[in-house]
């Protein structure tokens, strides 16, 4: 019978968690960043209408 040892339960040590840890919160954060840009997208102004000129006949 083998004897488990505290490294034997857990695969990662602190530096490796620390640096998954990080990579996670910097894809959470590109990914909230990308649906913020697509979500506020300026609309275009609506078109304005054509300025009255003197040659138009008058109502």
């Amino acid at each position: 019978m083998t004897r488990a040892t505290k490294s034997a339960s857990v695969p990662t040590s602190a530096g490796g968690r620390r640096r998954v840890l990080i990579g996670v919160g910097a894809a959470v954060t590109a990914v909230g960043a990308a649906v913020f840009a697509l979500t506020r997208r300026p609309e275009m102004p609506p078109v304005a209408p054509k300025p009255p000129s003197l040659s138009d006949p008058r109502p």
